[in-house]
């Protein structure tokens, strides 16, 4: 049986044009090539293939293999040859004693003893270093998301400040011929002009604010990236909204999938491993020895085993402190699950809040801002409306626009987060089916339509 992220069948994770209602063309998938414009899912692709803190954590997943590699191996076995009853080196021959030669190897066995914790402990750390990178992944996912959706409300924002401003150059000239003619006062096109300049002073502020959040996505693209004129970003579709969010229950339960919460049970079970590790180590030196001695041209067999007594040094010291340690980490992983459920639960309702109102302001909102704006215009030309009124309907229908996007992309970044949140991989489009099934933490269910 399989659920859906929503109750009713939506769109992948495709976006809304961020250059006003228009729709801009999708770049090609390839995260290495310079592309106009670039998709989330482009700019993801781009940032988890190359992150320097994404690529350490690769290589610290390395490091645990090679420890694992490391506590698996067999000791090696020493090999012992001695001769008694010899001169020294200058002296003449022995005449009493005959030589006696002795060969003969020692395997340890305290390593067998205490390979199995060891290889536990090693498997363990496995597995926290591969959550960690998930962990690390999902961390620049996020900052990429929200890096990606501030650069696509700065195109907006830069797009309608410039409408609003090319709308009120517009009046200002129609003011100006009416001037002239002597049928509006000159008071009236001073104001339009203060008007105007205002309005240019928020675009070029508008377009502080999108280089500024350009450069902050530059760095996820990769080398090389793109000029900061040249960074545009993409967002085909209007909204994820239309249906309601499938079960809370659905996200919690995934959540226990969580990489900080698979790291922290791997830190538990390396503590208990730990444990045993120091419990075996009270028999520290423990040999068996096998060889061959020669006297008076006799061969006889060496055997033997040896073993340290733990009379004075039980290693008491170190097996409390595993013992605390583990206890740490069982305390530090109820912590996280209490902080994963909250941020579930968190994330869940902003994303149910925001996808509800994205919905309402689909239907009729820019829409109306845009008719207002029409009649207002209109008005003032045939002398029904004021000059102030004329300026007000066109400084709201800029801010209608730009509202209408920041709700859109404030709810694709919660649906977003909720995604992170309950566990699922970020390269995961929203709308992809999951298996009611337990997937790995790192690999969601199998399925996935966009």
């Amino acid at each position: 049986m399989k659920t859906c992220l929503f109750r009713a069948g939506l769109p992948g994770l495709a976006f809304l044009a961020v250059t006003g209602s228009a729709v801009v063309a999708q770049a090609p998938a390839s995260p290495t090539t310079l592309r106009t414009p670039w998709t989330l899912e482009d700019v993801l692709a781009a940032a988890l293939t190359q992150h320097p803190v994404i690529e350490a954590a690769r290589a610290r997943v390395d490091a645990a293999r090679g420890s694992r590699r490391t506590a698996e191996t067999l000791p090696n076995p020493i090999a012992t040859y001695a001769v008694e009853d010899t001169s020294f080196p200058g002296q003449g021959p022995t005449t009493r004693l005959e030589a006696e030669r002795s060969a003969y190897v020692t395997f340890p066995l305290e390593a067998l003893f205490q390979r199995r914790p060891r290889i536990d402990r090693a498997d363990e750390g496995i597995r926290a270093a591969d959550a960690e990178l998930a962990t690390a992944e999902r961390h620049t996912a996020r900052e990429v998301a929200r890096t990606f959706y501030r650069v696509a409300l700065g195109q907006v924002a830069v797009v309608a400040a410039e409408e609003n401003r090319a709308a009120v150059e517009r009046l200002v000239e129609y003011l100006r011929v009416r001037v002239a003619e002597g049928a509006s006062p000159e008071a009236d096109l001073i104001r339009a002009e203060v008007e105007r300049d205002q309005t240019a002073t928020e675009v070029t502020l508008a377009d502080v604010d999108l280089v500024r959040a350009r450069s902050d996505l530059q760095p996820f693209l990769g080398s090389p990236s793109p000029p900061l004129d040249a960074l545009r970003v993409t967002v085909d579709e209007p909204s994820l909204a239309g249906a309601p969010l499938a079960p809370i229950e659905q996200f919690t339960q995934h959540g226990s999938l969580r990489p900080e919460l698979v790291s922290a049970r791997a830190k538990v079970g390396a503590a208990q491993a730990a444990v045993a590790y120091e419990r075996r180590l009270v028999i520290r030196e423990a040999g068996a020895s096998f060889g061959l001695k020669q006297t008076s041209g006799v061969n006889s067999m060496i055997a033997g085993l040896s073993v340290s007594v733990p009379i004075f040094d039980r290693n008491r010291g170190e097996i409390d402190r595993t013992t605390a340690e583990r206890l740490a980490a069982e305390r530090e992983l109820v912590w996280i699950e209490r902080v994963v459920t909250a941020e579930v639960t968190g994330t869940y309702e902003v994303a149910r809040r925001l996808s509800v109102r994205v919905a309402e302001l689909q239907r009729t909102f820019l829409s109306r801002a845009e008719e207002s704006s029409r009649i207002t215009s209109a008005a003032y030309q045939d002398g029904a409306a004021t000059l102030l009124q004329a300026l007000d309907a066109s400084r709201t229908l800029a801010a209608a626009r730009l509202s209408y996007s920041r709700a859109v992309f404030a709810q694709r970044e919660s649906l977003f987060e909720l995604m992170i949140a309950a566990g699922y991989d970020p390269k995961t489009p929203i709308t992809t089916r999951l298996d009611s099934e337990t997937p790995s933490p790192r690999t969601p269910a199998n399925g996935g339509q966009r």
